[in-house]
């Protein structure tokens, strides 16, 4: 029989932390699931983890592709899926034993396209808060819309969640294949679902890494990230500006309190060409946000664009220097 709920796992070279993703995933009191393992041209000993899984427990499966990503790689996964929901989960997290059963149970009872519930952030030495989805789930609410509940434009990740798949195959929703896919798929799904149903959770452990390495989070000064950071942003404003200019309006402060504002805090750290690049990115896309926007922003960072649009690079690299990339992780 076709497993009800299909889970997307892309993995490369994650050897210290696969494994106990892998039991917390085996440990859903839901258990009528199947895994898929994409493994991303992996060179450690992941494959040979991904495969004792596999191995032991029927319901986990591993497909190969060379290395090309962790969007492609999510792509590959979806032309190999059965059930009739999806989710997706990050090769280093946790997952908490009951999450696939509450988001499941909700959506069963309420019929919307998404189930979604709150994150905590995780290191060696214990839990805290994840600042990205700070107040978005602090209630419950069934069969809302990011319309009715625009702080959902924060939850601009795919892996607390489940979508009913009609909804994802009625829709053609694929990753783009760059870093930082993740809101180019989550933004878009909350404005084209018709409802998303709203869980206190904790759904999902997202790891802060202590070993091996860097999350793609946490490397957020390389060049590829940095390119995919100001695609997301371009691909998130432009599709709100074709469906909803209310909710373009408040993401493009969200965008300037996070997105644009890491672009910013690189530009000390990266050479001249990609320097000139960002400042040019960020420069357009705070002539494409109506002037109100601007006007919610308060202290360093109204400083920091106002130097940016007056053109005083020097001045906003001598404070941009001074800010600690901690404040993003």
């Amino acid at each position: 029989m076709e497993p009800e709920l299909s889970i997307v796992i892309p993995f490369c070279d994650v050897e210290l932390y696969l494994g106990p993703c892998l039991e917390s995933v085996a440990r859903q009191t839901f258990s009528d699931f199947e895994v898929v393992l994409v493994d991303d041209g992996s060179t450690d000993t992941s494959s040979d983890i991904a495969r004792g899984f596999a191995l032991k427990d029927p319901r986990f499966r591993v497909v190969r592709q060379p290395n090309r990503g962790t969007g492609a790689a999510r792509n590959t996964g979806m032309g190999e899926i059965r059930g009739n929901y999806v989710a997706f989960v990050d090769s280093d997290d946790i997952v908490p034993e009951d999450a696939y059963e509450q988001l499941i149970g909700s959506l069963r009872k309420t019929g919307s396209d998404i189930a979604c519930g709150g994150v905590r952030r995780f290191d060696r030495d214990g839990t805290w808060a994840s600042t990205l989805h700070e107040g978005i789930f602090d209630e419950e609410r069934k069969r809302t819309h990011i319309t009715r509940h625009p702080g959902l434009l924060g939850d601009r990740t795919v892996w607390n969640k489940v979508y009913r798949r009609s909804f994802w195959d009625a829709h053609g929703l694929v990753y783009p294949e760059h870093a930082l896919e993740d809101a180019s798929i989550a933004v878009p799904a909350h404005v084209l679902a018709e409802a998303v149903d709203v869980l206190p959770g904790p759904v999902y452990f997202w790891r802060q890494r202590d070993d091996g390495p860097l999350s793609t989070t946490q490397r957020i000064f390389e060049s590829h990230i940095l390119h995919g950071r100001m695609e997301q942003v371009r691909t998130v404003s432009g599709f709100l500006a074709r469906h909803s200019a209310p909710l373009k309006k408040a993401y493009d402060l969200v965008a300037l309190q996070h997105d644009v504002l890491i672009l910013l805090t690189a530009l000390p750290h990266v050479d001249d060409a990609l320097r000139e690049e960002m400042a040019g990115f960020s420069r357009d896309f705070l002539e494409c946000v109506e002037e109100g926007v601007l006007d919610a922003l308060v202290g360093e960072e109204r400083e920091y664009y106002q130097l940016l649009r007056e053109g005083q690079v020097d001045k906003l690299l001598q404070l941009l220097t001074q800010r600690p990339q901690e404040l993003f992780l």
